[in-house]
């Protein structure tokens, strides 16, 4: 078995950080390394003293090490953006900007917003919401308006915001994970009916009640602990620094008819040994203690350039990828456009491995004109029509869901009648894939969405 070189396991481990976690590594590096410096000017590499050192030691440091390190040429038309601190408030707006809804219903959602805590709830009835909305705004409102919209934001990232109490908050991150496996699926099933015994830690009880094995138990529960109960907490000016919050990694935006594309400041650090070391490790370099003491060092520091560096090129060929193959959802905004995509695919076309993708994906954020986005948003399976075209499984859902949301409230649509329509539209697909989709996206089935005339 192959073992992995340090560079490598530094690559492995800084792929996967988000920008705010990179920031603290680099901080961290920068603390914990004498010969590592961060340049926070225009100042020109020491080329020269790189060369001489790398010649005056007995262990020979490639002079590539000792250079600043500037951008890689790979990235290099990529455009530096200073990184800016969202407050929740915004984040939300921000996505509630690219839902295809009225003006009436984005005044009605937006007011939901600004009624939500901080970390991410509405506590408040939506009978005072609406009670509010009419004393503050003049506007009439009925609950189930609320409620729509409601369901409008609980759709946002991070999954959990919009929540009434934490049942609902762990409920919405549930049906938010694409894979639904069988730990998620009973985890739900105990959050929904046994949420109490689930709170008292009856779990006798609920193994009885659901004639299931304590091991099947305690996988669901590990699903259950992976999720943040507080899911807005992270986001908003009220936190702390060491809070974690959502600062987009790319930015890219459609301007003169041309999508740009960029990285955020913090990923492209222009890191370099420190010219002292070099100096002291050329006038040392008979005292065998102290110099190699600092080459350790100078080593070290090499290593994590050399990954900052491979990092960058990673994450600007894999986003470049994924606009080259989602540029109409880029130019338009609209979620109709996603082409399917999936890992596979990415890691074929950059010559990366599946891995390396997951981890590139893996807690990233996109900036772009419509709003702030997860990369994982951009990764979708394929479904075919009756005419052989492949589209997005994400097209279908933005289907379904206009379906209901134009649906009679009086006779609101039966997963069956969802499926015919679909079908005189090219769709084939069973009944039980639209429930599903209806459940991801959190979506009561029709009698629970009826309302009496």
């Amino acid at each position: 078995m192959q073992r992995l070189s340090p560079l490598q396991i530094q690559q492995i481990r800084l792929l996967e950080l988000s920008v705010v976690d990179l920031d603290r590594r680099v901080n961290e590096e920068l603390e914990n390394n004498l010969v590592l410096e961060e340049i926070k000017s225009d100042v020109a590499p020491d080329e020269e003293a790189a060369a001489k050192v790398a010649t005056a030691s007995d262990e020979d440091i490639p002079s590539y090490r000792l250079r600043d390190n500037n951008q890689p040429r790979e990235t290099r038309d990529f455009q530096l953006v200073g990184q800016t601190r969202l407050g929740f408030y915004e984040i939300m707006i921000s996505q509630l900007s690219l839902r295809p809804i009225d003006e009436r219903e984005r005044a009605i959602a937006t007011f939901l917003i600004g009624s939500m805590d901080s970390d991410g709830y509405l506590r408040r009835p939506l009978s005072e919401v609406a009670d509010d909305m009419a004393f503050t705004e003049n506007e009439t409102v009925s609950e189930q308006e609320l409620e729509d919209m409601l369901r409008v934001i609980q759709d946002f990232e991070p999954a959990g915001v919009g929540a009434r109490n934490l049942q609902e908050c762990l409920l919405l991150q549930l049906n938010a994970k694409e894979e639904q496996s069988e730990e998620v699926q009973l985890a739900k099933t105990i959050l929904q009916r046994a949420f109490d015994d689930f709170s008292s830690k009856s779990y006798d009880k609920i193994c009885a009640d659901f004639n299931i094995s304590l091991p099947e138990l305690e996988a669901a529960i590990a699903e259950i602990t992976k999720l943040n109960p507080r899911p807005g907490a992270g986001l908003g000016e009220e936190v702390t620094d060491t809070a974690p919050t959502i600062i987009p990694d790319f930015v890219v935006e459609y301007k003169d008819g041309e999508l740009q594309q960029s990285l955020t400041a913090r990923h492209t650090a222009q890191l370099r040994i420190s010219p002292e070391y070099i100096e002291f490790l050329k006038q040392n370099a008979k005292n065998r203690e102290a110099s190699s003491f600092v080459r350790k060092k100078i080593e070290d520091a090499s290593w994590f350039i050399d990954a900052i560096q491979r990092r960058c090129i990673t994450l600007a060929i894999v986003m470049n990828d994924i606009v080259q193959k989602q540029k109409e959802f880029f130019a338009t905004g609209d979620e109709t456009k996603l082409h399917p995509m999936v890992m596979r695919t990415v890691a074929h076309d950059t010559g990366y491995d599946l891995s390396t993708i997951s981890r590139v994906v893996s807690n990233k954020y996109v900036q772009t004109n419509f709003g702030i986005y997860p990369l994982k948003f951009f990764f979708s399976e394929s479904i075919k029509t009756d005419g052989g075209e492949e589209v997005s499984n994400r097209r279908l859902k933005a289907l379904i869901k206009k379906m209901i949301d134009e649906e009679d409230k009086c006779y609101p649509l039966s997963d069956n009648e969802i499926t015919e329509r679909l079908k005189k539209q090219g769709y084939i697909i069973a009944r039980r894939t639209i429930a599903k989709y209806r459940d991801m996206m959190n979506i009561p089935v029709a009698r629970q969405r009826e309302i009496s005339s």
